[in-house]
């Protein structure tokens, strides 16, 4: 009776972020912190982002931190990405396991832009100043196993981007779900995240000189103005997924995901997913996501682009300890949108 009730629950708050999600189709572009939308973990990356309801890692902590309950072994988690432009994006998550029914985690999402040289009106070709420019957001979370079969878990994150001498801030809440039914292994999952304050950047570098009339020789040239800024939300985001051992024997694996996935500021994603595990340390995986890119006006329909995605990853145990170090990575072409993006993610379990 109890996980009837909980599946009614997921049910109806899919239908509410949904409709939502929908009614918000209009907003693109209009987001900030938009470092919050990398996926991280090669693991998920691999199998098209499609894992909101199959997280066995350390990267719980962005995809559906409800998952965290389900973490049986205290984990220390990080992913690396060579992002585009030389960016790098790196994410740093602690999963800590409590009792078997609580869990709790800390996690530190970044972007670094490395070193940028200032351009003007005047010199578009570079001052010779140079500026800096990141972002980071810190989580702590909490996950609570409500039965052996239903978990749900909150994660509280504060967020800053910084670009020169200004800086913009925000706090906010992620919410998952995970359900894990009786019928082969299937598993649900949901998680609303990014729900928090809006952000407006300020500091030093909205202060310009100004003069005020050019007419009047009486004025002064060097009266100091502060340009308004704005306040701009993150990108909320819901998303939805299922997760399924189609086999599952001592000699293979092989799981199924599909993951539906909404943001404010984009189209639907549709994304699906695969592993094939070969008992004890080998896994291959590979993905596709379907993403909105355009709209043809000519038949009034939207244009979608598909990006794959192949990866593998391996888990070994050293001997005689309780230590296990697990190895992967992610390689996504995205069809000459972009150049193709190699991911890689560690964890070490004990």
């Amino acid at each position: 009776m109890k996980s009837k009730k909980y599946l009614t629950i997921i049910i109806l708050l899919t239908i509410a972020f949904v409709n939502t999600s929908i009614a918000q189709f209009d907003n693109v572009g209009t987001s900030v912190a938009n470092f919050l939308k990398i996926g991280v973990g090669a693991r998920g990356i691999a199998m098209g982002s499609a894992c909101v309801a199959d997280v066995n890692d350390g990267s719980v902590l962005y995809w559906n931190v409800a998952g965290l309950a389900a973490l049986n072994r205290r984990e220390v988690f990080f992913s690396n990405t060579n992002w585009l432009m030389d960016i790098s994006h790196n994410f740093l998550a602690v999963a800590f396991p409590i009792d078997g029914v609580n869990a709790i985690g800390l996690s530190i999402n970044s972007i670094n832009m490395g070193e940028m040289e200032e351009t003007t009106e005047y010199e578009p070709d570079g001052t010779g100043i140079t500026f800096s420019g990141g972002d980071i957001g810190v989580g702590i979370a909490y996950a609570r196993a409500m039965t052996d079969r239903f978990s749900v878990g909150i994660q509280g994150k504060y967020i800053r981007e910084t670009v020169a001498f200004c800086s913009a801030d925000a706090v906010a809440i992620d919410i998952g779900t995970l359900y894990i039914t009786q019928f082969h292994g299937l598993k649900i999952g949901m998680a609303i995240s990014n729900f928090g304050t809006k952000m407006r950047l300020r500091g030093r570098e909205q202060l310009v000189d100004i003069d005020i009339d050019p007419n009047l020789h009486s004025n002064p040239e060097d009266i100091t103005a502060r340009l308004d800024t704005k306040d701009w939300p993150l990108p909320l985001s819901f998303r939805i997924g299922v997760s399924v051992d189609l086999l599952n024997t001592s000699l293979l694996r092989y799981t199924h995901t599909v993951d539906y996935y909404d943001v404010r500021d984009l189209g639907p994603i549709y994304c699906t997913g695969a592993e094939i595990a070969l008992p004890p340390f080998i896994m291959l995986r590979a993905g596709i996501q379907r993403r909105y890119f355009d709209w043809d006006t000519e038949k009034d329909l939207p244009v979608y682009k598909y990006y794959p995605s192949i990866g593998a990853g391996i888990r070994w145990k050293i001997p005689k300890t309780n230590f296990a170090f697990k190895v992967d990575f992610a390689y996504v072409d995205y069809m000459n949108a972009f150049d193709p993006i190699l991911r890689y993610s560690g964890a070490l379990e004990f």
